[in-house]
């Protein structure tokens, strides 16, 4: 075959000739202003989708001390040349999560040539490979960017496809203020106190109140120390019983027009896995002042006073009682099941419980995990409007959990405080809410729950 036959050959192969008659026919038609701009965009229709071409990625310093972590690449072929579309550096939620770089032979083997726009296979190749959870995570964010970024979308429009096209939702923000806990100073060992809004405010007010209260916090803790910011963007204090950080805040807000049981209300994350420990039942004493149970639990809650699950309820009880809290998070071990149905028994008419386990008779805290398709499949199986989305323990400035919390239908978001990294994640709700204006709060109600004896009456929703 001559030069002449191969070109018509390939012109024909290709359809070339059909395809290009009948765009100028359509170029006539309707006259775009743009003549070349609507050619590319026509022509671009019948192009090679563009697909993964390798995966990279370079060690990077934490934002968080001396910490090493790791920054994906995702480098796409599209019209023939490759391009480095986006990366990303996941957060992590402890300091052994590490990440190796020698896992990316792996995940380029298992990637290599598949569709950069089609999230799903690539996150299904991803969880079947002998990786850390946190490389695929990175991974599966810097596809899910590059997507974004290819297809000239917002990540929030992006992750809108992910759930089916479903309208935006505010959260109400849980907001970390004073940071205690077993690794801090003073005898206290509940973890950290935080403040959400009353119900029915928009966002704006909702953040003008939350953002008042932590700044009132900072200048008290600034006349008598340079305050300490914790990765969760707190505030570190010294205290002896969680009651002081609640008086701290108190003491705080004094001089403002805010009034708590009522314009906000506290949240404890009493974290009390870090000080729990496990006996025979039935056993006597494992430490002076502990008393006889038949539970196994044990809990540490004041440093050096070890006490059964029924006691750590009747405190909890008596905090929620005096103070104005409405939440309490992780406030027993995720195995206590008994523990948790007595204080469900005892608070659960007036207080949210909140696990990061799943464990009866509380509501879900949820964190990313394993791929981006696989934290929304999580996500959507979950009574999202009880769920709290939560950042991770150590966040990097990956902002896409903001855009997820309004896609969601998540009840709360908990992303720390306002300082450090974590401003990035509240200024990028910020932006979004003033892009897409006013949303509809997902809670009309807190959606207590009454869990009363099945002798007597039957869950009751108040």
């Amino acid at each position: 075959m001559d030069e002449k036959g191969k070109a018509v050959h390939y012109i024909k192969e290709n359809r070339i000739d059909v395809i290009l008659q009948q765009t100028l026919n359509d170029l006539y038609r309707k006259h775009p202003g743009n003549v070349f701009g609507y050619l590319a965009e026509e022509l671009d229709k019948h192009a090679t989708k563009p697909s993964i071409k390798t995966i990279s990625g370079y060690g990077v310093k934490s934002v968080h001390d001396d910490i090493n972590r790791v920054t994906i690449e995702a480098t796409c072929l599209v019209h023939n040349h490759e391009e480095i579309s986006d990366s990303a550096t996941c957060g992590f939620n402890s300091t052994e999560d590490t990440m190796n770089l020698d896992e990316l032979k792996a995940i380029n083997d298992a990637l290599h040539g598949l569709p950069a726009l089609e999230q799903e296979p690539v996150d299904t190749k991803l969880k079947s490979l002998d990786v850390s959870s946190g490389m695929k995570l990175s991974v599966s964010s810097a596809i899910l960017k590059s997507s974004a970024r290819l297809q000239k979308l917002s990540m929030l429009d992006l992750i809108q496809q992910q759930y089916s096209g479903k309208g935006l939702k505010m959260p109400t923000p849980i907001v970390s203020l004073l940071n205690s806990g077993k690794r801090g100073p003073g005898k206290n060992n509940m973890s950290s106190l935080a403040v959400c809004p009353k119900l029915g405010l928009s966002y704006e007010k909702s953040m003008k109140i939350l953002e008042s209260i932590y700044k009132a916090v900072e200048e008290m803790l600034k006349k008598k120390q340079q305050p300490c910011v914790s990765p969760n963007g707190a505030f570190n204090v010294s205290c002896d019983k969680p009651e002081q950080m609640i008086e701290l805040v108190k003491e705080a807000i004094t001089e403002l027009e805010i009034v708590p049981g009522s314009d906000f209300f506290f949240v404890l994350d009493v974290l009390a896995s870090d000080f729990h420990s496990e006996v025979v039942p039935g056993q006597g004493s494992a430490k002076k002042g502990q008393s006889q149970s038949n539970s196994r639990h044990r809990y540490d809650w004041f440093e050096g006073q070890l006490k059964p699950t029924e006691d750590f309820c009747d405190f909890l009880e008596g905090l929620v009682e005096s103070e104005d809290i409405i939440g309490l998070v992780d406030p027993l071990h995720h195995e206590d099941v008994e523990g948790y149905e007595m204080l469900a028994k005892k608070i659960s008419s007036k207080c949210l419980l909140f696990s990061r386990e799943a464990t009866p008779h509380s509501s879900n805290v949820f964190r990313l995990n394993t791929t981006i398709t696989h934290s929304v499949a999580q996500l959507q199986e979950l009574d999202r409007p009880a769920t709290v989305l939560e950042a991770a323990v150590y966040e990097e400035g990956e902002t896409m959990i903001a855009d997820l919390a309004l896609v969601s239908g998540v009840g709360f978001v908990m992303f720390g405080g306002f300082r450090g990294i974590r401003g990035k994640l509240y200024n990028q709700v910020s932006k979004l809410v003033q892009q897409k204006g006013p949303t509809q709060n997902v809670l009309s109600s807190w959606g207590f729950k009454e869990v009363v004896p099945e002798e007597d009456s039957p869950e009751q929703e108040q």
